[in-house]
């Protein structure tokens, strides 16, 4: 897995409301944990069982750990309610729900999700200012998936 692609998956952890998350690839396997503070960390799976943890290079077992930084913020973002294709306008002619910058109330509409031809709305759950739209127009998105980050 190449360095820009695992800072992709980091950064989208981070925004995701997941506690743990584990990617099979290539023979490599990639295992993300939430910390009790919120904050992401990435370490590299064992393709095995393993009850011991080396320390890495340069640390002794009774180095003291580093200090952990402060948790960061809570993201407020609106996210996917299921799978399906997401629609960010009632119709391709027509000016999308939301842009960015504009300030959104709990309960309002931002897209709908198409799934086997049904329709479903999205809808906010908080309020904010959309700072930035996550997702494209007629992308695929998964449950839970962030689509919008308010500030």
């Amino acid at each position: 897995m190449d360095t820009q692609a695992l800072k992709a998956l980091i950064d989208l952890f981070g925004r995701a409301p997941l506690r743990e998350l584990e990617i099979s690839e290539g023979g490599q396997t990639l295992k993300i944990t939430r910390s009790e503070q919120g904050a992401a960390a990435a370490a590299p799976a064992p393709s095995r069982p393993s009850a011991s943890v080396e320390p890495s290079a340069g640390q002794t077992p009774s180095s003291p750990a580093p200090t952990p930084a402060p948790p960061p913020q809570a993201e407020r973002v609106v996210t996917a309610p299921m799978y399906g294709t997401l629609h960010l306008s009632p119709s391709p002619d027509t000016p999308p729900f939301v842009a960015v910058g504009d300030t959104l109330s709990v309960g309002q509409q931002i897209g709908l999700i198409e799934a086997m031809k049904v329709f479903t709305p999205v809808k906010t759950e908080v309020a904010g200012r959309v700072e930035v739209i996550l997702v494209t127009d007629g992308s695929e998105v998964e449950a839970d998936q962030p689509l919008i980050r308010l500030s």
